[in-house]
């Protein structure tokens, strides 16, 4: 069974946002797989990389069509994005430096925050889209 389920309640509306929003968490689950298989350094360390990567791609077309739309609360939504990709970091580090004491605690936050995230602020998005 996946870390994280997805499913219709995770869709903001946009098919472009949903789809990435599924590859993040498929990367997420990918991270839990590989962790739970005890997978070598060089395995997370790509699959962290993926992570890191595939979230600022995701970040900036957020971020684009959020400045189509004059979205009048994206300096906040910028924020936030940069504040998960300051924090996927210092996880990685903390993951890498106490591997056996971190492994849930990293799972969680990356769980907790990619769905917060998504009900809390690009639903907000979404509904200012419909209300436009």
């Amino acid at each position: 069974m996946p870390f994280i389920m997805w499913s219709g309640d995770l869709c903001v509306g946009h098919d472009v946002i949903d789809a990435q929003h599924k590859k993040l968490v498929d990367i997420i689950n990918n991270l839990f797989d590989a962790i739970n298989a005890k997978q070598t350094g060089n395995v997370l360390d790509g699959i962290f990389a993926e992570l890191i990567d595939y979230t600022n791609f995701h970040f900036g077309d957020e971020e684009r069509f959020m400045e189509e739309c004059n979205y009048p609360v994206l300096a906040d939504h910028k924020h936030e994005h940069s504040e998960l990709v300051k924090k996927v970091l210092y996880h990685k580090e903390q993951f890498i430096g106490n591997k056996k004491m971190f492994e849930m605690k990293l799972m969680n936050f990356l769980k907790d925050w990619l769905i917060e995230h998504i009900y809390h602020s690009d639903k907000k998005f979404h509904a200012y889209l419909n209300n436009k």
